[in-house]
């Protein structure tokens, strides 16, 4: 194998993954070695910011003497890893359909899958780096040697990358193998999302919801039993426990890419090639007596269908702010029943802020004109109001939006047993919140309209980037939470009644002016 193909792969793939921030540090002036470490710093910035915020959460933990919360967060951490495995495995592979121009070119096989598998770790693995930190932090409060934990630390999050890697692999290619998933490939892939989802939301949901009361000292949470090797090998590396486990997740990923190799390798290559080759046909149903409402609904439910564009908008806009929100926002145990009617609106400004997080640059609102490509400037060229397609697309766009951010308060309502009174609250809030940050997101999309897109990620990593949706995301978060429990404080101390009436003069003025912004700067200059 040559290194120097390989690395020359490494780069050509890094450009790929985010070709609009190539775009943009090549419009800086930045070509070959300074290009790349400019791509790479992103992702690197991305798990700097993830790494520090749980790191500081996990600091003043004795994870040697808690199991359980080594566990959880092992659990946590690993379904973060096993929901963005499949996405980016499957977009990367599959939907870049790249192989077929490297056929003429000088390179093995086995230099194509590596340069691809490092672009996926390299995904990948800025969401769960606070994993090796708590390796790292378990050695060092179980007094093993400095020196001997790092390497140790090295070797666990190798083995955790290496079993999420191989377990995402085996559904996705797997999957992609079935005849089944041939003839219906589309109905297959938003299945694989849906259950990846639901897995992974269910997962989070149900571990947070068994968090143990906490007094003057910390109590343990139950132990997730097949998650201990880990912790034996991190906390009692010396022990037989500790060695036994060692080999134990050393096996399995042995087994693992044996069965591999075995099994889905031989023809993986030639099932890549027809996957990139293949074009799917499939014959459009021709709906009569449709008024034009009508028909641009369902033209927009069209552009919605692409699994890729499902797949990230799930993960990015819905499980992401969900792991934030349930790991910070409601990590406790709160007795929302017995709360009184003067924190409704702390409940309503709570709705706003779960949209401020869900309504992000990877929703659904925030790329629905782009989604058109050519066919925008098509419609452009037609007897058609440009401000009354761009209406029934911001129409369509908010309800989906709507929807989304409704279920997954209805969820965590359910979860917290919140009071239906605060529920409908919260409904209120998310509905109004939405509506605001959809109107921010649309007129973005436009102003950064881009058509000539290849991959849904483009659109993605227009504006401030993958580095800039992870720092809104977090600081959209943290700045909720700091908000909502002065807010709440000002209640339970103050006169309840001034300080909601101040909030909501406050709010009603600034949902006023941001409404009138984008009217006067987005929707009055379409004609």
């Amino acid at each position: 194998m040559s290194n120097t193909r390989l690395k020359e792969l490494l780069k050509v793939n890094l450009r790929y993954a985010n070709p609009q921030q190539t775009s943009k540090s090549r419009k800086k002036g930045k070509n070959g070695a300074a290009l790349t470490r400019s791509l790479t710093m992103q992702y690197l910035s991305s798990g700097l910011i993830f790494l520090l915020i749980y790191g500081f959460a996990m600091f003043g933990l004795n994870f040697s003497q808690l199991p359980g919360y080594f566990t959880y967060y092992i659990a946590l951490f690993g379904i973060i890893a096993f929901s963005q495995g499949i996405s980016v495995i499957y977009n990367v592979f599959f939907e870049s359909q790249d192989l077929p121009n490297f056929l003429p070119l000088p390179f093995r096989q086995n230099e194509l899958y590596l340069a691809k598998i490092a672009i996926v770790a390299l995904t990948i693995v800025p969401f769960v780096l606070p994993v090796f930190v708590l390796f790292i932090l378990t050695g060092i409060r179980a007094n093993v040697f400095i020196l001997g934990t790092i390497l140790l630390a090295i070797v666990l999050f190798t083995l955790f990358l290496g079993i999420v890697f191989s377990i995402c692999s085996f559904i996705v290619f797997g999957l992609t193998k079935t005849k089944l998933f041939k003839q219906h490939k589309q109905l297959m892939t938003s299945l694989l999302l849906v259950v990846s989802t639901v897995v992974a939301v269910l997962g989070i949901l149900i571990m947070s919801w068994q968090t143990p009361q906490t007094g003057a000292t910390l109590v343990d949470r139950s132990t997730i039993d097949f998650l201990l090797p880990f912790f034996y090998t991190a906390a009692q590396p010396l022990s037989s426990k500790g060695l036994l486990s060692l080999l134990g997740l050393l096996g399995l990923l042995t087994v693992l890419l044996f069965l591999f190799s075995k099994l889905l390798l031989p023809k993986l290559y030639e099932q890549l090639i027809a996957s990139s080759s293949g074009k799917e046909t499939s014959k459009r149903k021709h709906k009569t007596n449709q008024n034009l409402r009508q028909l641009l609904f369902s033209y927009n439910a069209q552009l919605i269908r692409s699994p890729s564009l499902l797949m990230q908008v799930f993960s990015n806009s819905i499980l992401m702010p969900l792991i934030f929100i349930i790991s910070f926002a409601f990590n406790g145990q709160i007795d929302l029943q017995t709360i009184g009617p003067q924190f409704f609106g702390v409940a309503f400004l709570g709705g706003v802020a779960l949209a401020t997080v869900m309504v992000n640059q990877t929703s659904f609102v925030a790329n629905m004109i782009s989604l058109d490509k050519e066919n925008f400037s098509f419609i452009q060229s037609l007897p058609l109001s440009l401000k009354d397609y761009l209406q029934a697309k911001f129409r369509f766009a908010y309800l989906l939006q709507l929807i989304l951010v409704s279920a997954v308060i209805v969820i965590m309502g359910l979860v917290l047993q919140l009071p239906l009174l605060y529920l409908i609250s919260v409904l209120c809030g998310g509905a109004i919140g939405s509506y605001l940050l959809s109107l921010r997101y649309f007129s973005r999309d436009y102003r950064l309209l881009l058509l000539d897109w290849t991959e849904i990620s483009q659109l993605f990593s227009r504006g401030a980037g993958n580095l800039g949706l992870v720092t809104t995301m977090i600081g959209s978060v943290f700045l909720s939470v700091i908000l909502l429990v002065l807010y709440g404080f000002a209640v339970a101390l103050l006169s309840p009644l001034i300080i909601n009436t101040a909030v909501g003069v406050i709010f009603i003025a600034a949902s006023f002016l941001w409404y009138r912004h984008y009217q006067k700067s987005f929707w009055k200059k379409l004609v």
